[in-house]
């Protein structure tokens, strides 16, 4: 079975699913309309769907064929679904379950971070907080400096699940930088740049408690950039639960 034809139906409806093309509850298309429409086998067509049946995104009615799960159902951590998502675009939404998300685990990460760093952690973080603020107003280059440094945090905890956690995030991660990214003026460049900087200090200094606080702040200041400040944070949640 040729995997370009399996990789287009694939992608042809993952995007048509994303996009509401193939909106929730309904039935797809039959079979032979889907294969006119992607040019693709009856082969390709099957594994296509058995593909998204997997990442619990259709599944499958007798006698009547595929149907879209509800969101509740979707794999999110998924990559696949995480790039066809960000094709389509991305809303506040999903932004926010995004920082929610980061907020329950990288504080955690660079808390961990403190305890496990080697030196040549120290020294790349130090060559990104750099190059963050050699950046400028340079967007995509500020972006790839935050994304890389973060995800060095994740490495750095020395749990092989945040590792994982971070690779299938990156993509997602690096949407949402792009949008909280300080290119816009120097004071609040040089505000993140002092703040990463917080994180470093902190893993260096091996304090576990001044690195996991560092690390939600820097979260919690992208979340207020894209003036996003009215619903509860982890991070209140968390000071609330553990005084």
């Amino acid at each position: 079975m040729p995997r370009g034809a399996f990789a287009a139906a694939l992608r042809g409806l993952g995007i048509g699913i994303v996009a509401g093309e193939f909106p929730v509850g309904q039935t797809l298309p039959g079979k032979d309309v889907l294969m006119r429409r992607f040019g693709v086998s009856n082969t390709s067509l099957r594994e296509a769907l058995k593909t998204l049946e997997a990442k619990g995104m259709v599944a499958a009615r007798t006698k009547v064929g595929y149907w879209v799960r509800s969101e509740e159902s979707w794999n999110f951590l998924d990559e696949e679904l995480l790039g066809w998502q960000l094709e389509v675009g991305v809303d506040r939404r999903f932004i926010g379950r995004l920082f929610e998300m980061r907020q329950a685990i990288e504080p955690t990460a660079a808390a961990l971070a403190a305890l496990r760093r080697t030196e040549d952690h120290l020294a790349r973080m130090e060559r990104m907080t750099t190059g963050m603020l050699n950046a400028g107003f340079d967007r995509q280059r500020f972006t790839d400096a935050d994304l890389s440094f973060h995800l060095l945090v994740l490495d750095a905890s020395g749990n092989l699940m945040m590792r994982s956690i971070g690779a299938l995030i990156g993509a997602a991660l690096a949407a949402a930088f792009r949008l909280s990214a300080p290119s816009d003026s120097l004071e609040t460049l040089h505000r993140s740049h002092r703040h990463h900087c917080a994180i470093t200090d902190a893993i260096r200094a091996r304090d576990p408690k001044a690195a996991a606080d560092a690390m939600t702040t820097v979260i919690e200041d992208g979340w207020a950039s894209l003036g996003e400040t009215s619903e509860p944070t982890i991070a209140m949640i968390r000071t609330h639960l553990f005084p």
